[in-house]
């Protein structure tokens, strides 16, 4: 859904480190995913619209990394 969401057409799931910290910041390497706080939204948009999770402020702290995210919305669907 992510790669998908962010238009990261010419990736596949195996490209992709799901430890790697979302945002250059997060990373004292400075490299990250490069994401940014639009691709934060549109993620936000991507969870509800797939999964109808909503987040709040609170939910933030998921976006470390993919794995963090990914974690979070099985945690949501498994206590529904």
């Amino acid at each position: 859904m992510i790669l998908e969401r962010l238009g990261f057409d010419d990736l596949t799931v195996e490209d992709v480190d799901f430890d790697a910290p979302l945002f250059a910041t997060s990373d004292p390497e400075g490299k990250g995913l490069g994401l940014d706080s639009v691709d934060s939204l549109e993620i936000v948009a991507g969870i509800r619209q797939n999964y109808n999770i909503r987040m709040t402020g609170s939910d933030m702290h998921v976006f470390e990394n993919v794995n963090t995210i990914v974690e979070f919305v099985e945690s949501k669907i498994e206590s529904t």
